[in-house]
């Protein structure tokens, strides 16, 4: 008797012990992954998924700060303006990567392997930013831009946008406390001026959210630079958005 109670009481023990690792490896595990540092209505993360939080009412604009393929950096960079994409299209996920490759000619973003990878972080953006949204289609931006577009400070006219910089100077943003001062004084406004940094991936709220007015943004005026951006931009189908671009009716 007394031995199997004491056999009984180690297994309780065993079965505790294994439940406080558990337990720890849990918790671990959860701050590895709860990478989301928050400034007011602005929240940084560490992961795409994370980009999700622009769902929360409270949340004007998401930044993922995320590490792109060096290699892949380095050829956009490298690349002539000319042989940089510039298109708009409206299509599904699922049919992005055709639709993309339907758009560039023998010119443009010319190396087989580094195009399909370029191709492949679109397409995961365009994944994400559908399901965010929950729109089956995607008005897909890709921005060669060498003058300066949209250089005033705005909201825009949309609920959520996705921006991503892959080559040139990233998007400028301002603080809410400063808004209104810079949407007053445009070129004038001497104060504080934040800029995503090269290779984030940001989701801005507009003027049509839910909880009204989003994030005052610009583009960087870089008329007369030398620079040529690439710009990708992303947004729910609009009365603005082109046809969209079905697989099934290229068939």
């Amino acid at each position: 008797m007394i031995s199997n109670q004491n056999r009984a009481q180690g297994e309780t023990l065993l079965a505790f012990q294994t439940s406080l690792t558990g337990a720890g490896e849990f918790l671990e595990a959860s701050k590895k992954h709860n990478t989301l540092i928050s400034d007011g209505c602005v929240r940084t993360c560490g992961t795409r998924d994370e980009l999700a939080v622009i769902k929360d009412p409270e949340v004007k604009l998401v930044i993922w700060q995320r590490e792109l393929s060096t290699d892949l950096s380095t050829w956009l960079e490298q690349l002539r303006p000319a042989e940089l994409p510039d298109l708009r299209v409206l299509t599904t996920a699922k049919d992005l990567t055709k639709a993309l490759h339907s758009e560039f000619d023998g010119d443009v973003l010319p190396n087989k392997d580094m195009r399909d990878l370029f191709v492949k972080d679109i397409h995961l953006l365009v994944t994400k930013f559908a399901a965010i949204t929950r729109n089956t289609l995607v008005d897909v931006r890709l921005e060669r831009i060498s003058h300066d577009a949209c250089w005033k400070f705005h909201f825009d006219a949309v609920e959520k946008r996705l921006l991503t910089t892959y080559r040139g100077p990233n998007t400028e943003w301002i603080q809410p406390e400063h808004s209104t001062e810079a949407l007053r004084k445009q070129r004038d406004y001497s104060g504080p001026i934040e800029s995503l940094k090269h290779n984030d991936v940001a989701i801005f709220k507009g003027s049509r959210a839910e909880t009204g007015m989003g994030i005052v943004h610009r583009s960087p005026p870089i008329a007369d630079t030398g620079f040529t951006r690439l710009l990708l931009c992303l947004n729910a189908p609009s009365i603005v958005s082109p046809e969209p671009w079905l697989q099934s009716q290229k068939d």
